[in-house]
């Protein structure tokens, strides 16, 4: 969804350029394109740890040099690099790599804390579903609405008013995790552990996935943003 709203963003010329990039046509392509960096963790053991950005408990803002430190990267990082590489001669991988860490770290618990592994240790059930809190916010939310991605992907797009552009096509990826780490150490999100496990449901999802639905949004034009920076 993130990467059909990026797409709605482009330009003609741009989504032209990304098309060349992919060698794959149109909007689906593109959003299909963007599952492509949790797919090949299998085999790319390595790039595991650049989904994301834990903090140590207690923290409230990412430190880069504590957080992210080298040799080892994280999505902040991951989002910079690949980004700068989206000019060269071979740049598949990095617009895949750019387009789906773009997403994650707009995805609140890719920006939480280390000791429950940004809230998959925390479990319990979703509308009777065994589960973890990572994954509520991730997909069951999501799931929950019974509304196909493409559709949802449309009516996000057409709430975007351009004073939201506006705002949102600024910041740095490191600005853009606090903002995610805020969201994960709100109320609203409940991030602590349960005991007893977490039961969780429709009041839930009524409450927070506004906040879903906005960091789609603010993915989205991001995300397209940075495309067209790089590839104007």
């Amino acid at each position: 969804m993130v990467c059909a709203v990026a797409w709605d963003e482009l330009t003609p010329d741009l989504r032209a350029k990304v098309e060349d990039i992919l060698e794959a046509k149109g909007r689906d392509a593109f959003a299909l394109s963007c599952r492509w960096a949790d797919d090949v963790i299998r085999w790319r053991k390595e790039t595991a740890p650049w989904h994301y950005i834990n903090a140590p408990q207690g923290e409230t803002k990412v430190d880069m040099k504590r957080d992210c430190p080298q040799p080892n990267s994280c999505v902040v990082e991951q989002v910079s690099c690949h980004a700068a590489r989206l000019k060269s001669p071979s740049a598949k991988d990095d617009l895949r790599y750019t387009a789906h860490f773009i997403g994650d770290l707009h995805t609140p618990l890719h920006v939480g804390y280390e000791a429950d592994r940004g809230g998959n240790d925390i479990k319990g059930k979703f509308e009777g579903i065994d589960t973890n809190l990572h994954a509520v916010w991730d997909y069951n939310m999501l799931d929950a609405t019974h509304k196909p991605w493409p559709e949802l992907a449309d009516e996000l797009h057409g709430q975007i008013t351009d004073a939201e552009r506006k705002q949102w096509q600024a910041g740095t990826p490191v600005d853009w995790a606090n903002e995610s780490f805020a969201i994960t150490l709100s109320p609203a999100m409940g991030y602590h552990r349960y005991d007893p496990p977490f039961d969780l449901g429709e009041a839930y999802a009524k409450t927070n996935l506004p906040t879903v639905y906005q960091q789609i949004k603010k993915a989205g034009v991001r995300l397209a943003w940075v495309l067209t920076q790089v590839l104007k």
